[in-house]
């Protein structure tokens, strides 16, 4: 599976120390996902619907993530994605 340049950009926006910011998981990824605009976030959940319905490992999961340029990890790699993609509208 291709992985759009997208997701990359919005898993780049958790890294170390970013989540000072926020007071929540959900403050958390719609902080990175405000540094993308509307057409890429589209881009994104249609890519996390495609990944997520797949029911991929989670170690799979989590090498797609890491292989996206991830600074931070999570244990609970498909909570995260699963949250991400029903935080875009």
């Amino acid at each position: 599976m291709l992985v759009p340049k997208e997701f990359d950009h919005v898993v780049q926006c958790f890294y170390q120390g970013s989540s000072a910011e926020v007071s929540s998981m959900e403050e958390w990824v719609a902080l990175a996902l405000g540094y993308s605009n509307k057409q890429d976030q589209a881009i994104v959940k249609r890519f996390l619907q495609e990944l997520l319905a797949q029911n991929l490992t989670d170690a799979e999961l989590g090498r797609i993530w890491n292989d996206a340029g991830a600074d931070y990890f999570f244990d609970n790699i498909r909570g995260v994605l699963t949250l991400i993609r029903d935080a875009i509208d």
